[in-house]
């Protein structure tokens, strides 16, 4: 009797072993579970707060990563080109016939800076936000006036008036906070200092955070490498019709420039077909002398296209500027 007393204690105290273990592992599981909801909860609220890294930047944080991008733009254009005497008078040129056109802007305050990369390879412009304007070498050896070099440089400035550049900029530090919140990853310095931001404004301090300015600079530039989308193209080639108009320029001049260039080359690389760009141009010039607004009754007579000056010999004769004895 006692065995069985002691076989059914022992059954009945196995058997309470097993509820014991079902039910803690069940509460484990509901644990877990409940751990899970709540980082799904936190992940959800944080990538909601990620969003506010999209907002406009202030102006300070524009200048710093324009300048972070312009010494990108620099460095990979082979520097600047102020080695000569020559090479200087080209580049105050440039400026003066840069700055001319972005006192037409909606953005005229701006610290506008211009430069000539010593980039003979590739015909090309580029830009930076906060006002850093760039023409390669080797575009100044294909214009043949300085009317298409003022469309280079007008459309150059409406990308930063329109400031398409920030708008990359933005969607970098919104995935690069999402990415670090997804993964659950705050692990660098660089990702919890974007997450403390979008508890705040979505403001960022880069002059004070060189290595979180490193690290969006980085990004920026990967992503300015794919081109700006075609929308903004022909919305920056608008623009400049209207700079080049505000400042005296006949945009025919700008027009034949991109009509005698090969689609898919240099400064035209991730643009719009030439054909859709120079059709655009005339009509928009059509517009405005149609128009009632700024350019009403607009006359093309009195429109210019300068020619280039006589330090420009130097540079279409060799691909070099030489100094002028």
């Amino acid at each position: 009797m006692m065995r069985s007393h002691l076989k059914v204690a022992a059954a009945l105290g196995l058997g309470l072993g097993l509820t014991s273990c079902a039910s803690l592992t069940k509460g484990l599981k509901a644990a877990k579970l409940g751990g899970d909801a709540d980082r799904l909860v936190a992940v959800s609220e944080n990538t909601q707060k990620c969003d506010k890294l999209g907002a406009e930047p202030a102006i300070q944080e524009e200048y710093a990563l324009g300048s972070a991008l312009a010494i990108q733009w620099v460095q990979r254009g082979g520097g600047l080109m102020l080695a000569t005497a020559t090479d200087q008078q080209l580049t105050t040129y440039v400026n003066t016939v840069g700055r001319n056109l972005a006192m037409q802007s909606p953005r005229p305050t701006l610290q506008w800076t211009f430069g000539v990369l010593n980039d003979t390879r590739n015909f090309n412009g580029l830009s930076a936000p906060g006002g850093y304007v760039f023409v390669t070498r080797k575009l100044l050896q294909g214009v043949d006036n300085e009317g298409q070099l003022a469309g280079v440089l007008a459309h150059e400035i409406a990308h930063i008036v329109l400031k398409h550049a920030l708008h990359q900029y933005a969607s970098v530090k919104v995935s690069s906070c999402k990415g670090a919140v997804v993964g659950n990853a705050l692990v660098s310095a660089a990702a919890g200092r974007l997450l403390s931001a979008s508890d705040r404004d979505g403001k960022l301090d880069l002059d004070s955070d060189t290595g979180l300015l490193a690290d969006l600079t980085e990004k920026t530039v990967e992503l300015a490498g794919k081109g700006h989308r075609k929308e903004e193209e022909l919305e920056a080639d608008r623009l400049a019709v209207e700079l080049m108009l505000g400042a005296g320029y006949d945009p025919e001049a700008y027009r034949q420039l991109i009509a005698k260039t090969p689609d898919g080359g240099g400064f035209f690389a991730n643009h719009p077909k030439r054909d859709e760009r120079t059709k655009q141009i005339s009509k928009v010039v059509l517009a405005q002398k149609a128009g009632a607004d700024t350019f009403a009754e607009l006359s093309t007579d009195s429109l210019q296209t300068p020619a280039l000056p006589a330090s420009f010999a130097a540079v279409k004769a060799t691909g070099v500027a030489k100094d002028a004895k």
